[in-house]
């Protein structure tokens, strides 16, 4: 089967899990649990399981005639679309609750005033310039931490995909 002819489920799943990415990020918001230790990292517990779906149905829809790399493939063009929906959220969430930036900050400034070799003075350099490219530190945060968390859910997802044993062709991608 030639890559035209694969059936593609990346976009269906890509949207889902971003749509329901963005739901978990904004219940641990609203319920002021998105500032506390380690909850920052639920959110990729759909990332993870949308992708993983993906690269199953990928394989189902396509009979099992699919490599390790087409699989990956699949699930990390749904990967990119979630780092789509995770920084179009990151963005908008900034206008929809402006008093994030100052939660957000204040944590930031509670987080390395722990640290004993930051003076007073290098807390407040830190934080002035975290204030003027709070926006540009949050976005490359937000697109490179759902990259690379969509690459690794990508290897799962392949791993987890049935794949049949294919005739050696030219298509390993």
């Amino acid at each position: 089967m030639i890559p035209s002819e694969r059936k593609q489920t990346h976009v269906m799943y890509g949207c889902i899990t971003g749509l329901v990415t963005i739901v978990f990020y904004l219940v641990l918001y609203v319920t002021k649990l998105s500032f506390k230790d380690g909850m920052q990292y639920v959110p990729y517990i759909p990332f993870l399981g949308g992708i993983i779906l993906n690269g199953i149905n990928f394989s189902k829809a396509n009979g099992g005639a699919v490599t390790f790399g087409n699989v990956f493939g699949s699930c990390f063009k749904a990967s990119i679309i979630v780092t789509l929906f995770a920084v179009a959220w990151m963005i908008l969430s900034m206008y929809i609750f402006p008093e994030m930036k100052t939660q957000m900050l204040e944590v930031m400034r509670e987080k390395m005033a722990k640290n004993p070799q930051m003076t007073d003075e290098m807390l407040d350099k830190s934080m002035g310039w975290m204030q003027k490219n709070f926006t540009t530190i949050m976005v490359s945060g937000a697109l490179f931490g759902e990259l690379i968390g969509g690459a690794l859910f990508s290897l799962v997802g392949a791993a987890v995909a049935k794949k049949n044993a294919l005739p050696v062709s030219g298509d390993n991608f």
